[in-house]
């Protein structure tokens, strides 16, 4: 017998090792054991999240857009929509009533405020897009055609980078050169030149059968109001283009005070009032009133004043070379100049060759 016979063993007995599964364990294992329950499955499928309906969320966004402190916000969202493919023709509507919404009361809010000229070429630029795939009808086209003067090319004339600058400038001329010569707005119902009646043969067999007389009248002159709405809205459409164009020139103009802007203002005072019979009486005066302050400054620059409204100021690069070309009398192509040249290689030098 050892010296340790009597001391009990430190293993476990067999049938203790491997108890059943159900045998009772100590709380503290059990739980450790024990798995996390599954979440339950939903009741049914309405308890799964539902995707967004474009139309709802448009009209959401419309109603934010109006308001400048929720603008910014709404805008990125509404833009995210717009490149997102989800819209289609059925949305049209909905989304250029956000778009009404986004320049009430005027389209001048798209380029007055500093910090959301971003927001507005970013929103409708994506609009632009969405028109490109058809999800606007023509009519709602035109309409944003005229609101991207001012959401781009307005806004492209506060910027402080010269080439774009001068670039939005160039594309507010060549709109202006594409305009028609102004027309009086058509006469509306009511007056003189719409009171014509409408004729109507009385011979039943001239008719479509069923249709008397008095109903085919009406029929026509229903057609003849929806004509004239129609050239009416096209009408007011080239009004609101000419009256956005002249935004951007009046903007161009108060950029004046900058000496790298002048030349690139004069030019386009200039080209819009050498068109000016494509605007209306009224829009002529504004463009009248523009060209004589550009005339103005111009003469004053040229006297040394700077045409910026302060005395002093540098006139620009291209009017100190002009100056400095018009008092030399050194031909400027180095030996290739007339007999008038002073360096001695004129004609007279070049025959002594």
């Amino acid at each position: 017998m050892g010296l340790f016979d009597d001391l009990p063993s430190a293993k476990r007995p067999a049938e203790e090792a491997a108890a059943p599964p159900d045998a009772p364990r100590s709380p503290k294992r059990a739980r450790a054991a024990t798995p996390p329950p599954p979440p339950p499955p939903p009741a049914d499928d309405d308890a799964r999240a539902a995707p967004v309906d474009p139309a709802s969320a448009l009209a959401r966004l419309a109603a934010h857009v109006a308001k400048p402190s929720k603008f910014a916000r709404a805008a990125s969202l509404a833009a995210t929509l717009m490149r997102s493919g989800a819209l289609e023709r059925r949305h049209g509507k909905a989304l250029h009533a956000l778009l009404a919404a986004a320049m009430h009361p005027s389209p001048r809010r798209a380029c007055d405020d500093p910090g959301t000229r971003l927001e507005y070429r970013r929103l409708f630029d994506a609009a632009e897009a969405c028109a490109r795939d058809g999800v606007l009808n023509a009519k709602h086209a035109a309409r944003l055609d005229v609101w991207l003067i001012h959401t781009r090319l307005v806004n492209d004339v506060h910027v402080d980078d010269s080439f774009a600058f001068a670039a939005a400038l160039k594309a507010i001329a060549k709109r202006v050169d594409a305009l028609p010569e102004y027309e009086e707005p058509p006469p509306g119902p009511g007056d003189a030149a719409d009171e014509i009646e409408i004729e109507i043969d009385d011979d039943p067999s001239s008719r479509p059968p069923g249709v008397s007389a008095e109903e085919l009248r009406a029929l026509r002159r229903a057609a003849r109001d929806a004509e004239h709405r129609a050239d009416l809205e096209r009408w007011h459409l080239l009004d609101d283009a000419r009256a956005a164009l002249l935004d951007g020139l009046d903007a161009a103009v108060a950029k004046y005070r900058v000496a790298w802007a002048q030349t690139a203002v004069e030019m386009l005072a200039d080209a819009v009032h050498e068109r000016s019979r494509r605007f209306s009486p009224e829009q002529r005066e504004r463009v009248r009133a523009a060209w004589n302050d550009v005339r103005a400054r111009r003469a004053e620059r040229k006297a040394g004043g700077g045409g910026g409204g302060k005395k002093g100021e540098a006139v620009t690069s291209f009017d100190k070379a002009r100056a400095e070309y018009a008092k030399r009398a050194v031909s400027a192509r180095g030996g290739v100049g007339g007999e008038g040249t002073r360096d001695g290689r004129g004609e007279n030098a070049a025959n002594a060759f």
